[in-house]
């Protein structure tokens, strides 16, 4: 596995931006704003609530008739787009295998840093779980994202939860989609134009180099099978760094960094066999 080339635009560019290596995305965004509809449409849920101050400070809640867990999904967008509006589906078939679904919206960057986002996803637990949820659905909560929430799926097992009045161990695991944990080959992106990282802040905020969680929950870890080949690095870097968290690494065959995600809504697929494996 070679070396990031840090010192070279245009290899970052290609390896980290998926707009250059995937070409139907505009179908692809289509299908997720017509899915996430028909999910609203079919599942009753609650939408809108506010669990801070900042006005994408909400989330929506896809309850379980009969819950035996809860799935919490982190949007992705490299922490600069995107919306839980586009991602209702993710509820499509975890509700109707018993697991409430909610699904997260968080500020934006340059509004905010990587780790304001961080701040607000973990107060959204927090809410959820002293507020929302009841006892079958804390016994088996599950925290799942899709590229920057992928990242935040990591950060989320880190936090020591004991400090914010939950159980020191709040989830059954975690579920981890094309997630970015080095953040050190993003400074030469265009994407960093809004993520506005400084070299500071990537090194320091990089999740591979951080302690591995001392209450760990697994981390389930799947990447598209077609997705540039850094990607695949970054959940191999989470490997190494949580070996005795984090799961060998599954590449979903086929797939890129949009529509390997979708899987979670669909039942029998990888990434929904993912979550399912952390059920207790």
């Amino acid at each position: 596995m070679t070396a990031p080339r840090y010192d070279d635009p245009d290899w970052c560019e290609r390896e980290y931006n998926p707009r250059v290596t995937v070409p139907d995305m505009a179908a692809v965004f289509g299908r997720w704003l017509e899915t996430a509809a028909a999910t609203r449409a079919r599942l009753p849920h609650h939408t809108g609530i506010a669990y801070g101050t900042d006005p994408r400070e909400t989330l929506d809640m896809f309850p379980a008739g009969r819950p035996r867990g809860a799935v919490v999904f982190i949007h992705g967008g490299y922490w600069r787009a995107s919306s839980k509006d586009e991602v209702s589906w993710a509820a499509a078939a975890l509700v109707p295998a018993g697991f409430t679904t909610v699904v997260l919206n968080y500020p934006l960057c340059p509004q905010t840093t990587v780790a304001g986002i961080a701040e607000s996803c973990r107060k959204a637990i927090a809410f959820a779980w002293t507020t929302l949820l009841g006892e079958a659905e804390r016994k088996c909560l599950i925290v799942s994202g899709h590229s920057a929430g992928g990242y935040l799926t990591a950060a989320m097992l880190a936090t020591d939860w004991a400090t914010r009045g939950l159980p020191a161990a709040p989830f059954a695991g975690g579920v981890s989609i094309s997630g970015v944990f080095d953040l050190r080959p993003l400074l030469r992106t265009s994407m960093n134009e809004l993520i506005r990282l400084t070299p500071e802040q990537a090194s320091g905020w990089s999740l591979h180099e951080a302690p591995s969680p001392r209450h760990g929950a697994p981390l389930e870890l799947l990447v598209g099978g077609d997705e540039p080949a850094e990607f695949h690095r970054q959940s191999a870097l989470m490997e190494a760094a949580w070996p005795h968290l984090a799961r060998a690494t599954i590449a979903v065959p086929g797939r890129h960094h949009f529509d390997v995600v979708e899987q979670i809504g669909q039942h029998g697929t990888p990434v929904f066999d993912a979550v399912m494996r952390l059920a207790r």
